[in-house]
């Protein structure tokens, strides 16, 4: 059985946060909308859609950092044994 991956993004957070639906958002990215056509459509700052998509992209680059030293810390463990 396959595992889901967990999103490193707490979107409930980020909603409380901005005051928006960031899933809607997220969802409307996807679907290749652009933020100036999200901002007319939601009524939604272009500041505040920036400062979303930075949030996102930072959580999502600390969890990339975070299993690499992980997984580097697992492999160098094995090639260096003192002693």
């Amino acid at each position: 059985m396959r595992q889901r991956k967990q999103n490193p993004v707490d979107i409930a957070a980020l909603s409380k946060k901005y005051k928006c639906d960031v899933k809607r958002i997220i969802r409307a990215w996807k679907n290749e909308k652009n933020d100036s056509e999200l901002s007319q459509a939601l009524g939604i700052n272009l500041l505040k859609l920036t400062q979303i998509r930075q949030d996102i992209a930072t959580a999502h680059t600390k969890e990339r950092q975070r299993h690499q030293k992980k997984s580097s810390a697992a492999k160098t463990s094995l090639l260096f044994k003192p002693w």
